[in-house]
């Protein structure tokens, strides 16, 4: 899996917590307004290259169609039953 920039990870981030606190994911315009991108347009250039790299799925159709894909890896010691 591709790294994401410091700025993908900020935004990646600012989406989950969103989602955790809010319950849906947030728009593009909300994005744009906390991270001070004032176009639409460079918000989806961040959004596409975070779906480029595996971390969400985007639904363009739907203003909060951004579902964050956490890939956990998870190290079992012992025996699972």
């Amino acid at each position: 899996m591709k790294r994401l920039t410091e700025k993908q990870k900020r935004i990646l981030s600012f989406i989950r917590v969103f989602q955790f606190k809010v319950g849906c994911a947030p728009t593009v315009r909300e994005i744009g307004q906390t991270f001070g991108i004032k176009s639409t347009n460079g918000v989806s250039c961040h959004l596409k290259a975070i779906e480029a790299k595996g971390r969400i799925k985007r639904n363009e159709f739907m203003p909060r169609g951004i579902e964050v894909l956490d890939n956990l890896r998870i190290r079992f010691c012992g025996e699972v039953h």
